[in-house]
């Protein structure tokens, strides 16, 4: 039986207000003796880059390494398909992140869901870093185990 269903067209999506955006998860995996280390720099490292969305999407801890997701904005799906500066910025900046934060082990991941833990601890840490600096959630993450 064929299927009947079909495609969201570009005006609903548009009507109902909806920005169809991707953001690709990166997600690198210091030790825990590297993790507030990796940390800083990756801290300053984004601080350098302002011009590319990226938000903390996920701070957790495991044996022996804290993982932390980043979700870097690609930007709106019409602009990635025509290569737009802005898509290819944010694809510069995820090159960069593998190539200079290489020792702490890169890698693409799915983003967490927004009600799992390691979720709700980055954002808090991203809605209230006067509190909690990202430094100061992975050294606490790195002493966890």
């Amino acid at each position: 039986m064929a299927s009947t269903a079909q495609p969201i067209r570009e005006s609903v999506d548009t009507y109902a207000g909806l920005r169809r955006v991707l953001d690709v998860g990166v997600r690198i995996a210091p030790t825990r003796q590297t993790a507030t280390a990796a940390a800083k720099a990756l801290s300053a490292f984004l601080d350098a880059e302002p011009a590319v969305p990226v938000r903390i999407a996920g701070l957790a801890a495991d044996d022996s390494r804290v993982l932390i997701t980043l979700a870097v904005t690609m930007g709106d799906i019409d602009d990635i398909k025509v290569a737009a500066p802005e898509a290819r910025a944010a694809l510069e900046l995820i090159q960069r992140i593998v190539d200079e934060l290489a020792c702490y082990d890169p890698a693409f991941a799915t983003l967490p869901r927004p009600s799992s833990a390691e979720a709700r601890l980055a954002a808090h840490v991203m809605a209230h870093p006067e509190q909690m600096s990202m430094a100061l959630a992975v050294q606490r993450l790195a002493g966890v185990g």
